[in-house]
């Protein structure tokens, strides 16, 4: 038995040490960058792009895979208009997406929401009156399922511009409670949002957080450490959250080179800054799905820091994965599934989006490996026991696609239900630390 903990041991940190990224290639134009990403399934993915050269140009292409992306079908929405820009997407499989737009320039004839059902030809703009007042943008959009989604925009008429839709888009319906902005300045960014089960929570230009526990019915406010989570209000300011879920989250602030990184237990309400180890980069950052406390974060800016890296324990212990290289926009499906934005080399050419090549649901940062973590039987075909130096409170049963498959509060996990294969164990601990661990089941 301590022969089999001291060999899952190794092997779990040869795995935290393996985490790479794989080129991909969009076939967009020189330097055109990855805006934002949206994952339908393991193989389907739909993003969309930015200009990347400074130009000022406002692209209306996207890019798809439905093959995990060994191939990415570039498309432009000839239907949108020139003085658009493309804020969010949102994919529901390979045929079905939904674009949410705003003026770039002209008025707000150039909001919108358009679907397409015919995997990318062809878009269909939604006719129904929404976005339409003179101070109307639209930022975001976001489907829980074929039928349940959200979009919303900036403060009109004093409250933030809301609707939901529970008929996949056919109607959309105005959120009679959304929240007031705090004043004239306040404001909500493209793309800036993030979503676990039917919490949404979305960062503004004065620092705010709002939240919505059941799917954009009800919202409340928060303050948070940011000053400004777009820098347009407060120039050199930018900030950005993820949550694993409804009330553990990581927040990071950069305010002109000055950055921070902050945790909240409570869905955001209040936030305590932390001093990790290891790198983490303040540009994006993400939660892993299927995972309870692995968290990657990103940097793109020649001017601050570059790179990525990973931590399994909730922001205290970060381990690089690359550095010096431009790494943008972030998002996973799994432990073992997720995609990074770069710049594209050009059409024909071999980058553009980078994959993720590792397995995050078995990867153990180095401070959770110091807690004497002892696992027996292993193999096993009924019970597992383990016990550490600090208080373990709940185990948690991965199987290697990143599914949860058993959850136990305490030491002894039955695994006589599950099929015999290699499991991961995410162990949790009182403290708050995290620590996975290979279990096999005969």
């Amino acid at each position: 038995m301590k022969k089999i903990y001291f060999l899952a041991i190794a092997l779990t940190g040869v795995l935290a040490n393996a985490q790479a990224w794989t080129p991909q290639a969009t076939n967009w134009p020189q330097s055109w960058g990855v805006d934002e990403i949206s994952i339908a399934d393991a193989n389907t993915v739909w993003m969309t792009a930015y200009d990347g050269t400074g130009g000022g140009t406002y692209p209306k292409d996207f890019a798809k895979t439905t093959d995990g992306g060994s191939t990415w079908v570039s498309m432009t929405a000839e239907e949108i208009p020139s003085g658009a820009l493309l804020s969010d997407i949102a994919a529901i499989d390979g045929n079905t997406a939904y674009l949410i737009t705003a003026p770039s320039s002209g008025g707000a004839t150039n909001n919108g929401i358009w679907k397409t059902t015919d995997g990318g030809t062809n878009w269909t703009k939604y006719s129904g009156g929404i976005f339409t007042a003179s101070a109307s943008f639209a930022n975001h959009i976001y489907f829980w399922d074929a039928n349940n989604g959200y979009s919303g925009g900036d403060p009109v008429a004093g409250k933030f511009e809301m609707y939901r839709t529970t008929d996949g888009g056919a109607t959309w319906t105005v959120i009679s409670t959304a929240p007031a902005p705090q004043n004239a300045d306040e404001f909500t960014y493209v793309g800036m949002k993030d979503v676990v089960g039917d919490n949404i929570w979305l960062g503004t230009s004065t620092g705010r957080i709002l939240r919505s526990n059941d799917r954009g019915v009800n919202w409340e406010a928060f303050v948070s450490p940011a000053i400004d989570f777009g820098g347009v209000i407060t120039a050199g300011s930018s900030a950005d959250f993820a949550f694993s879920d409804a009330n553990n989250g990581l927040l990071i602030t950069n305010d002109n080179g000055s950055v921070f990184i902050y945790k909240t237990t409570n869905g955001g309400s209040t936030w305590e800054d932390i001093v990790p180890e290891g790198v983490w980069y303040p540009g994006d950052i993400t939660h892993v799905p299927g995972t309870a406390s692995t968290f990657v974060s990103s940097g793109i800016n020649s001017a601050a820091p570059m790179g990525s890296s990973y931590s399994t324990d909730g922001g205290m212990t970060w381990i690089e994965i690359d550095s010096g290289e431009q790494r943008g926009r972030l998002e996973f499906f799994n432990g073992t599934t997720g995609w990074c934005g770069q710049f594209s080399d050009g059409p024909g050419g071999s980058i553009g989006v980078l994959k993720f090549d590792g397995n995050l649901s078995m990867a153990v940062s180095d401070v959770n490996a110091k807690s004497n973590l002892q696992v027996y039987p292993n193999p096993s075909s009924s019970v597992i026991n383990f016990t550490a130096k600090n208080e373990i409170v709940q185990v948690n049963v991965i199987d290697l696609t990143g599914k949860v498959v058993s959850q136990t509060k305490g030491t002894k996990v039955n695994v006589s239900s599950l099929p015999a294969g290699v499991y991961v164990a995410q162990v949790k601990y009182a403290n708050g630390g995290v620590e996975n661990t290979k279990v096999v089941v005969k």
